[in-house]
């Protein structure tokens, strides 16, 4: 790694045991991620219930990816509790966060020394980049979203638009700013929800997702792989309001 204070934070999550999920892992540490590392970053990789190929991998990995700070549960914490984890165990210091989900890779195609300014470029004038969607709210997900400390004032739409979940990245100053992910987040929904966080704030979002496999199946096509983890209602959907 060059010299110098970290110029971003690479977060990858990796989940589960068997053999698909080890391919992951290794997908997305792959060469454009190694030459990624030259350029003054840190990295924090979350372990949730992966196998003994995985976590020998992965610290095979930590010689490369230096400085490096591996969380290691054993069992499936779920997604949002391991991130909260790997932003605030040790505060991030680094302007920018990079979230990689573990079926997510930099392209094959990918050229760091390229693509990393761009991203900062875009960072620039928008707080956070990703893949952007829209998603319908359901159930008391209205009534959550007013309940926030971070709502302010403006009418929950019926649709919200937001980064895909499975990369983004986002100015560390954001994150810290709202405590994001909150505690008590778990699984499905919470990045619809830092979208409609931005949209209640007025910061601006913008679709980036160059050179980024995104949730991508084995030919790189978004939004394909294979779905694993806890199946749960979305964040809200269930939301009850205290009544005195």
């Amino acid at each position: 790694m060059a010299e110098g204070p970290a110029v971003a934070c690479v977060c990858v999550l990796f989940y589960g045991s068997d053999d698909y999920c080890y391919r992951l892992a290794q997908r997305v540490l792959n060469s454009p991620m190694r030459q990624l590392a030259r350029h003054n970053i840190e990295f924090r990789f979350g372990c949730n219930a992966v196998g003994q190929d995985t976590r020998a991998l992965i610290e095979r990995a930590t010689e490369i990816f230096q400085p490096t700070l591996v969380i290691d549960s054993q069992k499936n914490i779920h997604k949002y509790p391991l991130m909260r984890r790997l932003f605030y165990d040790t505060p991030m210091t680094a302007p920018i966060t990079i979230w990689f989900d573990d079926d997510s890779c930099l392209a094959p195609d990918n050229k760091p020394e390229l693509w990393l300014p761009r991203l900062q470029k875009q960072l620039a004038s928008h707080v956070m980049v990703g893949s952007l969607y829209k998603a319908r709210l359901v159930g008391n997900q209205p009534e959550w979203i007013k309940a926030q400390p971070w709502y302010n004032g403006k009418e929950p739409q019926p649709y919200v638009q937001f980064a895909s979940g499975s990369w983004w990245a986002i100015r560390t100053s954001v994150l810290q700013q709202f405590d994001w992910p909150a505690p008590g987040f778990k699984h499905r929904g919470v990045d619809v929800m830092l979208g409609e966080l931005c949209r209640q704030q007025d910061l601006p979002v913008c679709h980036f997702r160059d050179y980024v496999w995104i949730n991508a199946n084995d030919s790189g096509l978004e939004s394909a792989a294979s779905k694993r983890g806890q199946h749960e209602n979305p964040i809200g959907c269930e939301y009850q309001a205290c009544s005195l």
